[in-house]
């Protein structure tokens, strides 16, 4: 149910009283707004006289917590009195944003119920013996060698039942790797951190079963939102994980205790092996990190290198093997190319190590530049070039490629004309008018972003069927909304700069046909 004045009205006077302290002097009008998600409250405030001010909203963001998500405006004047308006149905302003298929995805953004691997079902049945005697017997190997380094056994917990991983499995509704189970037949976890999976440690059963269960079955998330770049990016090595921003059969069940989490995968791409190790977390920047093959790869890589004494003893309870569980090289995914104008550009890419592997650049400062000149980039997905004086759209030859960002002073995007793979387009700051015709060569063009760029005929916007998310200024909305073309499709709309609630709510009902959205909206005047 949307709260009514009762429920806002103390909010509201406070985020007025807010407003009016954080203004200063000289001012007649003031905005203050607050965008509350659920998970987190946002602010951005301004005056007639200044376009930022700073308010102090901590006391009103923890008393939202207690109501739906919204977003929250209020609009005073220099003698006290203010109109509250709260919607549910606008998810941001300033800048604005308006979901009208809150299940939509990018591509390779799954929603949950991906099909459940033959493999993984949850039949009960016990641990296939070989795989539980290898990982008795490497537990085993580790645990003398603790002990001979520590002079007393590690503290592991007593291990799960055969019927106790049958039942977390039936819960989850996924059996899990037979090296997996075998680890949980030793030691239900490893809290105080012995060292016997490297650098991590597997949590306890029930942990691994309720973080499954608690949202979306499975694991990461990475990027779902309609207003993130979206691109999902691959592991190395290629071919061994899927490319998907989350996956309900990736199981996280451990890590390092520091953000970074530990994930077995038991739906891997052509080349995987199911049971294979992922990491994710604080640490992990865009795809996934491959750990290992399996649990047992981890094990008998702790295990020997203490045979071959390759270990620290730091003190306590911790035991360190030397391993390269942590320490792959492994080449970044992307690459930053700055002050291009000054370069030979054809020569620095050429020369890039590793260039097969480069999935992302960042071009910076060019003058006028080809996009033919990436063509040596195999497998680059997302180009972004910013601050250029002149852009020709050549991508026939970056057939991987997925996202182009381009900011230029002009754009020629003949270029671009039936590539397969390109999905998302932003042009920004585009000053020689834009001819968007070739854009309906793109079979799968979903995201097109035109901001502060000239455009001949906006109009073009409504030939894109497969269009399904739209970034414009405020300036150019008003434009197409002008021409009376419908955009019955549309998943989301982003509109830069500042807006506020109620233009806002004006668009949601012009694109989406929206009449009477849930709002709450009162007046009043601060003592």
């Amino acid at each position: 149910m949307n709260p009514g004045e009762s429920e806002y009205a103390g909010i509201a006077a406070a985020m007025a009283e807010s407003l009016r302290a954080g203004a200063g002097a000289g001012w007649t009008t003031a905005t203050l707004q607050l965008r509350h998600t659920g998970g987190a409250v946002s602010c951005t405030a301004w005056s007639d006289v200044r376009d930022c001010l700073r308010v102090d909203y901590t006391s009103i963001a923890r008393r939202l917590f207690e109501l739906p998500p919204a977003v929250l405006e209020v609009r005073l004047d220099v003698a006290g009195a203010y109109r509250f308006t709260a919607r549910p149905d606008v998810a941001a302003v300033s800048p604005g944003q308006l979901v009208f298929d809150p299940d939509f995805r990018y591509p390779g953004h799954p929603l949950p119920g991906l099909p459940r691997p033959a493999a993984a079902e949850p039949t009960g049945a016990p641990t296939d013996p070989r795989v539980r005697a290898e990982v008795f017997r490497l537990t085993a190997e580790y645990a003398e060698a603790y002990t001979r380094v520590k002079g007393a056994a590690p503290a592991w917990p007593a291990g799960k039942t055969e019927a106790e991983l049958a039942a977390a499995e039936a819960r989850m509704g996924v059996r899990l790797p037979e090296d997996l189970r075998a680890l949980y037949l030793v030691a239900d976890g490893d809290p105080r951190e012995t060292g016997l999976l490297g650098p991590y440690s597997h949590d306890p059963l029930d942990h691994v079963v309720a973080n499954y269960l608690e949202g979306a079955p499975g694991s990461y998330g990475w990027e779902d939102g309609l207003d993130d770049d979206g691109v999902v990016f691959e592991t190395l090595p290629f071919g061994h994980v899927k490319r998907l921003s989350r996956n309900d059969w990736w199981i996280t069940f451990g890590g390092d205790r520091a953000m970074n989490y530990l994930a077995v995968d038991v739906d891997p791409a052509a080349r995987g092996h199911a049971g294979q190790v992922l990491e994710y977390g604080r640490d992990i920047y865009g795809p996934l990190r491959y750990v290992a093959t399996s649990v047992t790869a981890m094990l008998t890589e702790v295990v020997t290198a203490l045979r071959a004494g390759r270990f620290e003893d730091p003190g306590e309870q911790y035991l360190i093997a030397e391993t390269d569980l942590r320490e792959a090289a492994e080449r970044s995914y992307n690459e930053v190319i700055s002050k291009a104008a000054e370069l030979d550009l054809p020569s620095v890419v050429a020369e890039l190590p590793g260039r097969e592997l480069v999935q992302e650049v960042y071009l910076n400062d060019a003058a006028d530049v080809d996009l033919a000149v990436f063509a040596p980039l195999t497998a680059l997905r997302r180009l972004s070039v910013n601050r250029a004086t002149a852009v020709t759209a050549s991508i026939g030859g970056l057939g991987a490629l997925e996202s182009a960002e381009i900011e230029a002073g002009s754009v020629d995007l003949a270029g671009l004309a039936a590539h397969p793979a390109l999905w998302d387009l932003r042009l920004e700051g585009v000053q020689e008018p834009l001819d968007l015709g070739v854009l309906r060569t793109l079979p799968r063009l979903t995201r097109l972003h035109l901001a502060g760029s000239a455009v001949a005929d906006l109009g073009q916007v409504a030939d894109l069927p497969g269009l399904r998310v739209l970034g414009l200024d405020a300036g150019q909305v008003r434009r197409l909304l002008d021409l009376g073309r419908p955009l019955p499709h549309l998943a989301a709309l982003f509109v830069s700069g500042r807006t506020t609630l109620p233009e806002m709510a004006e668009l949601r009902t012009a694109f989406a046909g929206d009449q009477h959205g849930p709002v709450t909206e009162f007046s009043a005047v601060l003592p």
